[in-house]
């Protein structure tokens, strides 16, 4: 019985196998500006990302996505001094180190350009380095903390060849806590595994 059963399943599975859409591997980089709305004086600074989509169909994408970026700003929550301030009005920075599993739809496919909007769930690391007085001393202080956010994502691409594209991506993090902690956006380059 489990020898007909066996036959059975790798039969249906070579049957249901040429019916399948072709399964390919996005590797991408982007770089470019990062901002935050939620911080006074907020200037904005770069950002890098690492992406690994994996086209689930034809419209259907799962994407593994790292993302780095930071921006300056002026710090008057956790800094205990108003000193140090710089003359683009900051006094401090922060850091956003994100890792996460987005799911995109994609709403454009033709044989040039493609557009995919996605969201997801992520692990924030969101590091703090601001000024702070103790002691008749004056030094920077760090404040750190990892929590989950949910990144919204579009993207639009140019195809220049069958395993290069370039094109711009943008987004941004929602926290629990906050409306919208950061935005970003920039350039893209794509290489397609087939």
């Amino acid at each position: 019985m489990k020898t007909i059963i066996l036959t059975l399943t790798i039969a249906m599975i070579g049957l249901m196998s040429p019916a399948q859409e072709k399964k390919d591997l996005t590797v991408s980089i982007a770089a470019g500006v990062l901002t935050s709305p939620y911080y006074l004086n907020d200037m904005a600074k770069g950002f890098y990302s690492v992406d690994f989509n994996y086209y689930l169909s034809r419209r259907h994408i799962l994407s593994a996505n790292f993302n780095s970026g930071r921006h300056e700003y002026f710090d008057d929550v956790l800094s205990n001094t108003a000193g140090s301030v710089k003359s683009n009005g900051t006094n401090a920075k922060a850091l956003y180190q994100t890792f996460s599993i987005l799911y995109k739809y994609n709403f454009l496919r033709n044989n040039v350009f493609s557009g995919n909007i996605g969201t997801g769930a992520g692990i924030m690391t969101h590091t703090q380095e601001y000024p702070y007085a103790e002691n008749n001393a004056s030094y920077n202080r760090q404040s750190s903390w990892t929590d989950l956010v949910f990144p919204v994502r579009l993207e639009f691409d140019y195809k220049l060849s069958n395993h290069f594209q370039i094109g711009v991506i943008g987004g941004f993090f929602i926290h629990p806590d906050y409306p919208v902690l950061a935005y970003y956006a920039g350039p893209r380059f794509s290489y397609l595994l087939k």
